[in-house]
This record gives C-alpha cells, sequence and structure tokens, in this order.
C-alpha cells in the first residue's frame, strides 16, 4: 500500500534559527492514491504572532493562546509520520523549521520527501507562469478554499501531488 503524508507548517516568519515559531501544522494522508484524511492543529508559540503573518493566515494570538506547543505536538507529530513519505509544496521551507525543532527535541529529523515544486520543474505539461502552488491549483483547477492555512493547504497539494505524480515518476510511485 503507496501511503504518503502531505505535510503543510504555518509559522511567525521565514527562518527558524532567527526565532520564528511554527504555529500550525496540517497534514493530508494519501493511500492507495485517494486522499483519506485532512487535519491541522495549530500550535501555541513562545513569541506573539506578527501581525503580517495574522493578515495571511488569518491566525491570531486569541487563536493559540490555549493550544499546547511545539514541544508537545511535534513528538506526536513525528510519531504519526513514522517512516512514511512526506510531501510538501516547497519542501525546503517546511523541512528547514520541522528539522530544526526536531532536532531541538532530539527527535529523528525527515529526509524521505517529495516536493511538489520540485515536480512542477520536471512536468512538461505544466505551463503555469510560476511554481506557487495558488498558480499551480488554478492551472489544474484545484480548489483551496482557505490559502495560507495548512489543513486547506495540504489538502490542494495532495491533489496536485495525485494529478502530476504519474507524469513527473511514471511507474515509480
Amino acid at each position: 500500500m503507496q501511503e504518503y503524508v502531505v505535510v503543510d507548517l504555518e509559522t511567525t516568519g521565514l527562518d527558524p534559527y532567527s526565532g520564528c515559531e511554527i504555529i500550525e501544522i496540517g497534514i493530508t494522508e494519501i493511500k492507495n492514491n485517494q486522499i483519506v484524511r485532512n487535519y491541522s492543529r495549530l500550535v501555541k508559540p513562545d513569541a506573539n504572532i506578527p501581525s503580517f503573518i495574522t493578515e495571511i493566515t488569518g491566525i491570531t494570538n486569541e487563536m493559540v493562546e490555549n493550544e499546547e506547543g511545539i514541544e508537545t505536538v511535534l513528538p506526536r507529530f513525528r510519531k504519526f509520520l513514522s517512516d512514511r513519505v512526506m510531501i510538501a509544496h516547497n519542501a525546503k521551507f517546511d523541512l528547514k523549521f520541522l528539522n530544526y525543532y526536531l532536532q531541538k527535541y532530539n527527535l529523528e529529523q525527515i529526509d524521505n520527501h517529495i516536493c511538489t515544486l520540485e515536480m512542477l520543474k520536471k512536468c512538461k505539461s505544466y505551463k503555469g507562469k510560476n511554481k506557487k502552488l495558488e498558480t499551480a491549483c488554478n492551472y489544474y483547477n484545484i480548489i483551496n478554499e482557505n490559502a495560507h492555512r495548512a489543513d486547506s493547504d495540504t489538502k490542494a497539494t495532495a491533489e496536485l501531488f495525485l494529478i502530476i505524480k504519474d507524469e513527473v515518476f511514471p511507474e515509480t510511485i
């Protein structure tokens, strides 16, 4: 059975090494080429969420004030991911944050992943003006009802992956 976990993070900025934090983790499970689960979890950061991040994501300090911190959420996420392949759009970004915090809490880092942004670069049928998730969704008529929220972005990324995987990885995935 082929199983993948599509992951998307919402964060307080671009770089965990400068103190930016994870404020939402979204997952969409794919089993045998079917989306079987879509879920997200807000995470309480140590610092306040900057207003420009709230403008982009809609996630407010009030929304996360009673949520668990990353030190509690991340071990459960890592156990859930297990040895399955992680998929993300612009995986370098998500992996930078995930592996930073996984290392911080002495958890196994993630190296088994697929990046749908990189897949688009190899996809000869894709004629979008750029490789952004929003552009790819528009090109392939994928509805992303709540862009910049982790559950919606992972579902859209999962649908994108299922559309382009056979062209990019014929008979290998």
